[in-house]
């Protein structure tokens, strides 16, 4: 059997019809965490599962998608995002596929970089705005596809070591970060770009051509 595409609708900024149209056509599973079953609501989005306390779903929302199968998580530990990448992870999901994490309370938005940053997620993940996405690199050799002069950032927020980026305007060549790592606003000077780095976590973000 093969394993299934898991998209994740958080409670952030609202994706657009646009961006869904052209992101979102080869996903088998929606996971609505929590507060994120409005938004689906909104853009007419079938939820299959939501997850959460529910803190943040109104019973009007509650009775609209009485077909989705409610997970309840009332762990005040963690949030609604880490239950919703938990919960899509028992499911042996091929990748995730993230959106609305961004965009509304700034404590949210960082609470969600530390969360992709630091959380044990052992499949590709992508999330999703309205002008590009955002990955995930472990230690290793990378190469990023693009075409000479696209824009491209990258940057860790927590130690990298022996990080080498090669392919754009400003290179790297086998540098130490102690805290953090901020290549923000760079670009393909070739048609692909070669990273590797010993140990860490790096964070890309590709922007698209023009916003969705």
């Amino acid at each position: 059997m093969n394993k299934p595409v898991i998209a994740i609708i958080a409670n952030g900024l609202a994706p657009s019809k646009k961006l869904l149209a052209q992101t979102l056509f080869n996903v088998d599973i929606i996971v609505a965490a929590d507060g994120g079953a409005e938004i689906c609501r909104e853009l007419n989005i079938n939820p299959d599962f939501i997850v959460g306390d529910l803190d943040s779903v109104s019973e009007e929302t509650k009775r609209f998608f009485k077909d989705a199968s409610v997970i309840l998580m009332y762990d005040q530990n963690y949030s609604d995002m880490q239950k919703a990448i938990a919960f899509s992870l028992s499911k042996n999901p091929e990748r995730l596929v993230i959106y609305s994490a961004f965009g509304k309370r700034s404590d949210h938005t960082f609470s969600n970089l530390l969360i992709f940053s630091g959380m044990n997620i052992p499949v590709p993940f992508e999330l999703y705005d309205t002008f590009g996405k955002l990955f995930l690199l472990h230690p290793g050799k990378h190469i990023l596809n693009g075409a000479a002069g696209d824009p491209v950032s990258l940057f860790s927020i927590s130690p990298i070591e022996n990080l080498s980026i090669s392919g754009l305007k400003y290179p790297v060549s086998r540098q130490n970060f102690d805290s953090f790592f901020n290549g923000a606003s760079n670009r393909f000077s070739e048609e692909s770009a070669a990273v590797e780095f010993d140990s860490g976590r790096l964070f890309v973000y590709l922007p698209f051509k023009e916003a969705l």
